[in-house]
C-alpha cells in the first residue's frame, strides 16, 4: 500500500516537474521573441535612415521585375527567392524599400526561433535561450538585420532545414518532407547555402537509419525539386539556359581574382583574426571562461601525468588491425587537411574535412560519447563555410553570418559543460543562473550600444543614398525624357533604383584591367581616362553618374560635368560629341 502511494506521489512529482519545465521553456521562448521584435524594430528604424545598400537595390529591382512592375533595370543573376518574396508585397501595393527591410527582419526572428528549438534538442531551455540570444546579438548579425540582404534570410532557412533534418533522423522521417524543400529555399536565397548539404548528409550518414528512411528522404528531395522547377523555367526564359545563374556563381569561385579587387584578401585565417569584432563582449567573456577552465584542467592533468597518459592512451589505444588502419587514415586525413588548407581548391578541402568528420565518427562510435552526432553536425556546419570563405580570396565581414549559428552552438556547448561544474549556491540558487543573468545583461547592453552606433558606422552609405536621391531628382527635372536616354553609373544599382529606369554598369579601368566591383586604390593614369571615355562613347552614353573620388582623377574629353552633389558628379555628353 505504501509502495503504491509512493509511486503515485513520484508520478505526480514527475508530471509537475515536467509541466514546470514546459512552462519555463515556453516563457523563455516568449521572452526571446519579445527581445527579437524589439531588436528588429529598432534596426528597421535605423535602416530606414541609412537607406538601401548596393545588393539591396538589386534585390528590389528584381522584385519589381517579378511583380510585373519592371522599370528596365534588373540583375537576375542574383538568387531569386528574396526578390520573389518581396515581389508578393510589392504586388499588393507596398512599393518601398521598407518592404524588404521588414521581411528581412521577420526572417531574422524566424531564424532565431528555429535556432532556439534546434538547441533545445541538445541543451536545456536556459542554455538554448542563451545560445539563440547570443547568435541574435552578435554585432556582425545585428549589423545586417533588416538590411535587405540575403545573408540572414538564407541562414534562417538553413537553421530550419537543419532542425527538421534532426527531427527526421531522431523522431519522424516525415520531417524530410520539410527539411529538403526548406534547404532549397536557403539555396535559392543565397547560392553558397548549397554547402549546407554536406553537414546534413554527414548527419544522416552517421545515424545509420537512412535505409529505413529512404522512402521519405526521396520524397523530400522530390518536393525540393518542385520548389526549384518554376525558377528553372524562369531562368530558361530569361537566359535560354535554366542553370546559367548557378553555373555563373560557382564558376566565379574558380576564377583567379586580381589583388586590385577591393575585397581581395588571401589570408586564410582572416575570419579568426577578426573574430572578436564579430561576436561581441558576451561571447568573448564565454570564450575566456572556457579557456580558463581548459588551462586549469591541463595544469591539473600535468600534475597527475600518470592519469593524463592513461586517459590519452585510452583514446588512442587500438587493438584490431582494422582499427589501426582507420586511425592511420584519420591521421593522414588530418595532416592532408592542415597541410593543404588555403592552398587547393576549396571544394577539395571540403571533401577532405567531410571524410575527416566521418572517420572521427567511425573511430569514436563505440565509446558511447553522448550527442556525438549533433556535435559533428555543428562542427561540419561551421567548417563548411569557414573553409569556403577562408580559401576564397574575396573576403567580407558579413560572410561570417553563415558561420555564426554553429559558432554560437559551440560557445554554449562550452558554457554548458563548465556551468555543470558550478555547484556553488547563493540564496539557494545555483551560481550558473546568476552567471547566465549577467551574460544576458551584457548581451542586451552591447546590443543597445551597437544599435545606437550603427548609423554612425554607415555614414558613407547614408551619404550615397542621399546624394543619389538628390542627383536623380535633379536629372528628372533637368531632362524629363531621361528614361529614353542611355545612362551609365559607377554605382548603377543605386542610380537605377532612384531613377527607376535602366542604368548600365560602368566598370573601373586600371592598369589595363577591368573591374566591376571596385578597386582598393582609385589612382588612375591617362590610359584609364581614355578607356573610360571610350566605353562611354562606344555605347553612346548620354549621362554618366560618377562617384567624386573616382572622377576627380579622370579626364573625359567627350563628357562635361554638369552638376555635383557632394559625393556624385553628373556628366553629360558634350555638344561636340553628339
Amino acid at each position: 500500500m505504501n509502495r503504491s502511494i509512493n509511486n503515485f506521489k513520484n508520478n505526480v512529482k514527475k508530471k509537475s516537474n515536467k509541466l514546470k519545465n514546459h512552462l519555463f521553456s515556453f516563457s523563455l521562448l516568449i521572452l526571446l521573441i519579445i527581445i527579437l521584435i524589439i531588436i528588429a524594430y529598432y534596426k528597421l528604424k535605423i535602416q530606414i535612415t541609412i537607406g538601401p545598400v548596393w545588393d539591396t537595390c538589386d534585390f528590389l529591382a528584381n522584385a519589381f521585375e517579378f511583380a510585373g512592375k519592371r522599370f528596365g533595370y534588373s540583375d537576375l543573376g542574383r538568387p531569386p527567392f528574396l526578390s520573389f518574396f518581396v515581389s508578393i508585397f510589392i504586388g499588393l501595393g507596398y512599393v518601398s524599400e521598407v518592404t524588404i527591410y521588414v521581411l528581412d527582419g521577420l526572417l531574422f526572428i524566424l531564424g532565431v526561433i528555429g535556432l532556439y528549438l534546434l538547441l533545445k534538442l541538445r541543451f536545456n531551455s536556459l542554455n538554448s535561450f542563451l545560445g539563440s540570444l547570443l547568435f541574435a546579438t552578435f554585432p556582425i548579425v545585428l549589423t545586417f538585420v533588416s538590411s535587405g540582404l540575403s545573408d540572414i534570410p538564407s541562414v534562417s532557412f538553413s537553421i530550419w532545414a537543419i532542425y527538421f533534418t534532426v527531427l527526421a533522423v531522431k523522431k519522424n522521417s516525415k520531417f524530410f518532407y520539410l527539411s529538403f524543400p526548406i534547404l532549397m529555399l536557403a539555396f535559392l536565397t543565397r547560392y553558397s547555402a548549397a554547402l549546407i548539404i554536406l553537414p546534413i548528409f554527414l548527419y544522416i550518414l552517421i545515424n545509420r537509419n537512412y535505409r529505413t528512411n529512404l522512402k521519405d528522404m526521396v520524397f523530400g528531395i522530390f518536393a525540393s525539386f518542385l520548389v526549384i522547377v518554376p525558377v528553372l523555367i524562369h531562368f530558361y526564359e530569361k537566359f535560354d539556359d535554366p542553370f546559367y545563374p548557378f553555373i555563373s556563381f560557382f564558376s566565379t569561385t574558380k576564377i583567379p581574382v586580381s589583388p586590385e579587387n577591393f575585397a581581395y584578401n588571401p589570408e586564410p585565417l582572416y575570419y579568426l583574426m577578426n573574430l572578436p569584432s564579430y561576436i561581441g563582449i558576451a561571447a568573448i567573456a564565454i570564450v575566456l571562461i572556457i579557456l580558463g577552465i581548459i588551462v586549469y584542467d591541463v595544469i591539473k592533468l600535468k600534475r597527475r601525468r600518470t592519469v593524463f597518459k592513461k586517459q590519452l592512451w585510452s583514446i588512442l589505444k587500438v587493438e584490431k588491425t582494422t582499427k589501426k588502419i582507420k586511425l592511420l587514415i584519420f591521421v593522414i586525413l588530418t595532416l592532408l587537411f592542415v597541410g593543404t588548407f588555403g592552398k587547393i581548391f576549396y571544394m577539395l578541402s571540403e571533401v577532405i574535412f567531410f571524410a575527416l568528420c566521418y572517420m572521427s565518427y567511425i573511430l569514436l562510435k563505440n565509446r558511447d560519447i553522448k550527442n556525438m552526432g549533433i556535435n559533428l553536425l555543428f562542427l561540419s556546419w561551421f567548417m563548411v563555410y569557414f573553409i569556403f570563405h577562408s580559401v576564397y580570396v574575396i573576403k567580407d565581414p558579413r560572410y561570417f553570418v553563415t558561420m555564426a549559428p554553429a559558432f554560437s552552438y559551440f560557445l554554449i556547448f562550452g558554457f554548458s559543460e563548465i556551468s555543470n561544474r558550478l555547484e556553488f549556491k547563493f540564496k539557494n540558487k545555483n551560481l550558473k543562473l546568476y552567471i547566465s543573468l549577467v551574460l544576458i545583461f551584457i548581451m542586451l547592453s552591447s546590443t543597445s550600444f551597437h544599435l545606437t552606433n550603427v548609423t554612425q558606422y554607415n555614414y558613407n552609405i547614408i551619404h550615397t543614398n542621399e546624394d543619389n536621391a538628390l542627383a536623380s531628382n535633379w536629372l528628372k527635372n533637368h531632362d524629363p525624357q531621361y528614361k529614353n536616354k542611355i545612362i551609365y553609373s559607377t554605382m548603377w544599382p543605386y542610380t537605377a533604383w532612384y531613377l527607376k529606369t535602366n542604368v548600365k554598369m560602368m566598370p573601373i579601368f586600371k592598369d589595363n584591367q577591368t573591374f566591376y566591383n571596385g578597386v582598393k586604390e582609385y589612382t588612375f593614369n591617362p590610359q584609364s581616362s581614355i578607356a573610360m571615355n571610350r566605353e562611354l562613347e562606344n555605347n553612346n552614353a548620354d549621362y554618366f553618374f560618377c562617384e567624386y573620388f573616382i572622377c576627380q582623377g579622370l579626364n573625359l574629353p567627350s563628357y562635361k560635368p554638369i552638376k555635383q552633389f557632394r559625393t556624385i558628379v553628373i556628366y553629360e555628353k558634350s555638344n561636340k560629341s553628339k
